[in-house]
């Protein structure tokens, strides 16, 4: 047994059988009975295979039409490496290389089948294919950002590298239908520039869909997106300090630049209206020239641009000019106070004021005021200096002026102006004669008399001080007779004692000369205030 289990023939044959075997069981076909050998091929329909055409130039033709997109195939093969395959492993392809714009039919090949799968036909057999020229145009890159920086800082307009222009390669009826070009770049919470964002450039159409079919080149391009920090643009004031020698004055003042930008925090620049952060000294001038400054932040301003500005100044021999009768205003005096301008007492003063006579020209004294502050105040008079708000580049000769102003506190009474007394009417405090104690002999009107001791009734007068009286009723007196004697408020005679004293300077109106005449109608001054209205006779 040994021996013929060691011999070569016999080990062939074992192996033959050993290899019959095996192929039978892989070649087993288990639906089957066991004792039925599975069938070498079987043939099947396979559905929905995936139609595509290839060759297609894209650069200058668009595959506008395919059809049908799917097609079915009847293939052969073996069970199991049927059942394996799935539709995704068949490709069948339409081959449109060489062919022109228009419509076509073309035959279906084979791309592609599964291992040990033959192909017995296909349905349909030809395919319509319909092919458009394309067309090539250049379009601006558009990028736009989304989110806000940080900071209130603010996005300026981004750069595109190495350029903004790309060409879009599209079927010439979809041209028209291009709404944007370009990409989106996001900023939000960016502090400082974006600098070297790749972005793939996308083409939508009007609605805002993505053109797919658009070939972009190139499709990829680098921006920029910088990030400032907020910034004003606002007119630049230069202020001056110091005053030019004497006898100098500025003529024409012109910067290089009327405006600059501000940089900084949005709240702080929203309080400058204008920027005033530099000032020229005119102490240090003598004669025209330029001067240049630099511009430096003040503040909370982070940077301004541009730094520097040059000033061109012209300097003249300054002249004066007088203006005259300006109104001077009153301000700063609560509502219950009232205020009077005593000195200057019209309200109105001149003032003389210096510069060059090319300025001096355009003024009038509508540019100048003149102002009184009487803030803090009380009531009474009081010297102010007054306030001068001049043009630039006037001042006025020698120091301000000060004027006198009498305040009130409202609770004064105003005095009502004199009434007019008629001529008959006494003064006040002065006693009326009744009816019956009319003067015998009063003629004419009542003058005014010059003496100053006419007795009144119920005046005492002492003898000898009566020097000076007035006759002013026009009562007839001798001549000769004054001294000594007075004449009352009613034109009557008085007789002092002892008025054996001339008469110095007594007027007597409407006096006779007649020395005989009687004197009716006098009343005899008896020295104690009293009257004795008798008729007294001269010899």
């Amino acid at each position: 047994m040994d021996k013929w289990l060691s011999h070569p023939t016999a080990l062939k044959i074992i192996s033959l059988f050993l290899g019959t075997l095996l192929w039978a069981v892989v070649h087993f076909d288990s639906e089957r009975s066991p004792n039925t050998v599975a069938s070498l091929t079987e043939t099947r329909m396979i559905e929905s295979v995936k139609l595509e055409a290839v060759g297609l130039d894209e650069r200058n033709f668009a595959l506008r039409l395919l059809e049908p997109t799917s097609i079915m195939l009847k293939v052969r093969g073996a069970r199991s490496d049927l059942i394996s395959a799935s539709p995704e492993d068949y490709k069948m392809v339409v081959d449109v290389a060489g062919m022109e714009e228009g419509r076509h039919e073309l035959p279906i090949t084979v791309s592609r089948l599964p291992r040990n799968i033959e192909l017995v036909g296909v349905t349909p057999r030809t395919a319509t294919v319909v092919l458009e020229s394309m067309l090539t145009k250049e379009f601006e890159v558009e990028i736009k950002t989304t989110g806000d920086p940080a900071n209130g800082y603010k996005a300026a307009i981004p750069i595109v590298k190495p350029n903004n222009r790309v060409h879009v390669t599209l079927p010439e009826d979809q041209m028209n239908e291009v709404g944007f070009v370009g990409a989106v770049v996001d900023i939000k919470g960016e502090e400082k520039t974006v600098t070297a964002k790749k972005v793939k450039v996308v083409v939508l159409d009007k609605a805002g869909e993505e053109m797919t079919e658009a070939v972009v080149n190139p499709s990829v391009v680098e921006v920029e997106v910088p990030i400032t920090m907020p910034f004003k643009k606002v007119p630049l004031q230069i202020g001056l300090t110091g005053k030019l020698p004497s006898g100098l004055a500025i003529a024409s003042f012109k910067p290089s630049v009327d405006q600059v930008t501000i940089y900084g925090p949005q709240d702080v620049l929203n309080k400058y209206d204008f920027y005033d952060g530099i000032n020229v000294d005119l102490s240090n001038l003598t004669q025209s020239g330029t001067i240049d400054l630099n511009i430096e932040p003040t503040g909370q301003i982070e940077a301004v641009d541009p730094g520097k500005v040059s000033v061109e100044i012209e300097i003249v021999e300054a002249k004066s000019m007088v203006l005259p009768q300006l109104p001077v205003s009153m301000i700063g005096l609560p509502d219950d106070f009232k205020a009077k301008l005593v000195l200057p007492s019209p309200g109105k003063m001149d003032l003389t004021i210096e510069g060059a006579s090319s300025v001096l020209a355009d003024i009038s004294g509508k540019d100048l005021q003149l102002i009184a502050d009487l803030s803090g105040l009380g009531p009474g008079s009081h010297n102010v200096k007054l306030e001068i708000h001049l043009p630039r580049f006037v001042s006025i000769v020698g120091n301000p002026p000060v004027v006198t102003v009498e305040i009130s506190d409202g609770t004064e009474t105003a005095t009502p102006p004199p009434e007019d007394i008629p001529a008959d009417v006494p003064p006040a405090g002065e006693e009326t004669e009744s009816p019956d104690e009319t003067p015998i002999g009063q003629g004419g009107s009542s003058g005014a008399t010059n003496g100053n001791n006419a007795a009144s009734p119920g005046n005492d007068v002492e003898a000898g001080s009566n020097n000076g009286g007035t006759n002013s009723a026009g009562n007839h007196e001798p001549e000769g007779e004054t001294n000594g004697s007075s004449t009352n408020s009613a034109g009557h005679k008085e007789q002092t004692e002892g008025g054996d004293g001339p008469a110095n300077g007594g007027v007597n109106e409407g006096q006779k000369s007649d020395a005989d005449e009687t004197n009716s109608g006098n009343d005899a001054h008896n020295g104690n205030g009293s009257v004795n209205k008798e008729k007294n006779t001269k010899a």
